[in-house]
C-alpha cells in the first residue's frame, strides 16, 4: 500500500491515414480505439492522479467498457514488486547538489512552508530531486482525503483477474527528472512553495476542468502548470509519442483498457491525435 501511494504521488506530477487528424475538442474522458488491424475495440480513459475520495464515482459506461477488455495499462505497472526499490534509488540527485545549495537564501522560507504543508521538514529530503519533492505537496493542495483512478482501476483488474501493465517503466519516469537541470526543478519548487495559495487555486482549477471532461482545456492547463518552458515536451509530448506504438500493438493483440493522465489525451501532440495520425480510428464515448 505504501508503495502504491508513493507511485500515485509521483504520477501526480507526469482515423485513417488519408484523414487530416485534428486535436479533439469533444468533452469526454472515454475514447474508443479501433481500425488498423484491431479486431475488438480498446479504450482510452483520462484520469487525474489525485482527487477527493467522495468525488470519485465510477460511471456505468466506463465500467461497461472496462469489463469488455482483457488487460489494463496504466502509466506504470503499479503491481511491480520492484517499484519501491527503484523509486528509493531514483529519488536522490546524482551529484553533490542539495536543495539547500540550490535554493540559497530562499531555503528556510521554503522549508517552513513545506513542513507546514506536508508535516515533514524539507531538510530531511535535502538530496532528493526537486520535482519528486514537489509531488509530495499535491495532497495538501487537495485539502481532503485523496484517492486516485489508478487505484480504483487496479482493484477492478484484480477482481476481474486481468493483468496490469505499464505504458512506461518507473525508471523511464525517473529518467525524465535527469533531463531537466536540478536548478530548474528547484526554482519551480520554490515558486510553488512561496506561492502556495496560488498553487491551490490552480490545482482546483485543474480539478474543475477535469470534472467537466474538457480534455482540450486540461491539456492547456497541464502545459501551463508544468511551466518548464523548453522542457515541457520532455514531460508531456515526448512521452505521448513513446506510448503510441505500445497502445497500437497491444490493442491489436487484445482488447485493452488504457488509463492515464487526462492531460495526455488532448492537444496536437496528445495521444488521441497521435493515434489518429498513426492511422487508428479514435472516437469519443459520451457518458453522464
Amino acid at each position: 500500500m505504501v508503495m502504491q501511494k508513493a507511485a500515485l504521488i509521483l504520477l501526480s506530477l507526469f482515423t485513417s491515414l488519408t484523414t487530416i487528424a485534428q486535436a479533439p475538442k469533444e468533452k469526454t474522458l472515454l475514447w474508443q480505439v479501433s481500425g488498423k488491424g484491431i479486431t475488438k475495440p480498446s479504450y482510452l480513459f483520462g484520469t487525474i492522479h489525485l482527487m477527493c475520495s467522495g468525488e470519485l464515482k465510477m460511471p456505468e459506461m466506463v465500467k461497461e467498457k472496462f469489463n469488455s477488455t482483457s488487460e489494463l495499462y496504466l502509466e506504470i505497472d503499479m503491481d511491480d514488486p520492484n517499484m519501491m526499490t527503484e523509486m528509493m534509488a531514483g529519488m536522490q540527485m546524482k551529484d553533490s547538489s542539495t536543495l539547500e545549495k540550490l535554493m540559497g537564501n530562499k531555503f528556510e522560507k521554503a522549508n517552513s512552508i513545506f513542513t507546514t504543508s506536508t508535516g515533514m521538514p524539507l531538510k530531511m529530503l535535502n538530496t532528493a530531486k526537486p520535482m519528486l519533492v514537489m509531488s509530495m505537496i499535491y495532497p495538501s493542495l487537495l485539502g481532503c482525503t485523496p484517492v486516485s483512478w489508478e487505484s480504483v482501476f487496479q482493484t477492478m483488474a484484480k477482481e476481474k483477474t486481468i493483468e496490469v501493465k505499464g505504458l512506461e517503466k518507473l525508471q523511464d519516469q525517473i529518467d525524465v527528472f535527469e533531463k531537466i537541470p536540478y536548478k530548474v526543478q528547484s526554482d519551480m519548487l520554490v515558486k510553488t512553495l512561496l506561492n502556495i495559495d496560488s498553487a491551490k487555486i490552480e490545482f482546483h482549477e485543474m480539478l474543475d476542468v477535469y470534472k467537466k471532461k474538457d480534455i482540450d482545456k486540461m491539456n492547456i492547463l497541464t502545459n501551463k502548470q508544468e511551466n518548464f518552458g523548453e522542457y515541457t515536451d520532455i514531460l508531456l509530448s515526448d512521452r505521448n509519442h513513446n506510448w503510441i506504438p505500445v497502445i497500437g500493438e497491444e490493442a491489436k493483440k487484445r482488447p485493452t483498457f488504457f488509463a492515464f493522465g487526462a492531460g495526455h489525451l488532448g492537444g496536437e501532440n496528445g495521444v488521441i491525435n497521435l493515434l489518429r495520425k498513426a492511422g487508428f480510428t479514435v472516437k469519443p464515448i459520451f457518458y453522464e
